[in-house]
């Protein structure tokens, strides 16, 4: 066999690269950007329960729409600490996952009642896109003021303490 050291290289190199990039994407923050969301007063959604979500159903308290697909790993590790965090602040706050997968939206019912999951489940509708715009990945959240303003703008996974953060920054605390 002759022995080509080079192509070794290139192999190791190669992989070199892709488990960079697996443990880049993996692990990378979230991005908080500026908020965009103009309309988000303009929303109304129908829960689960057949009962309205809009932020003039839950005067005075801050919201938190998060946009996410039962495929998505990194939404579905979110879920615990969304429930969390309305748990802790339950009086304040009020936590609204929005199926951003129309095809999967029975399955996401499944798999949120399973859970155990008590905050609001919503379908994305087009509504959704004229208060928010199109969530350029998944998870996309929107941290809301009592008053509906866009306070965070989230794409990607939110480590749990920064979740709190926002939360607060959108409480007023």
């Amino acid at each position: 066999m002759v022995k080509r050291p080079w192509l070794r290289w290139g192999i190791e190199a190669a992989m070199a690269v892709w488990l960079a990039a697996m443990l880049w994407y993996r692990f990378v923050p979230a991005r908080a950007t500026a908020p965009t969301a103009e309309n988000a007063k303009a929303f109304t959604l129908t829960g689960l329960d057949g009962k309205p979500i809009a932020p003039v159903v839950y005067q005075g308290k801050a919201m938190v729409v998060n946009f996410w697909a039962p495929w998505c790993a990194p939404c579905r590790l979110e879920i615990p600490w969304l429930q969390k965090l309305q748990a802790e602040n339950g009086g304040r706050l009020v936590v609204v996952g929005v199926v951003a997968d129309a095809r999967e939206y029975a399955h996401a019912e499944a798999m949120m009642r399973q859970k155990g999951v008590t905050y609001l489940l919503a379908q994305d509708s087009p509504e959704m896109e004229r208060a928010f715009g199109s969530p350029a990945a998944l998870p996309t959240s929107f941290y809301l003021t009592p008053s509906a303003h866009v306070a965070h703008t989230v794409s990607g996974i939110v480590p749990q303490y920064m979740m709190r953060k926002y939360a607060d920054d959108a409480m007023g605390r």
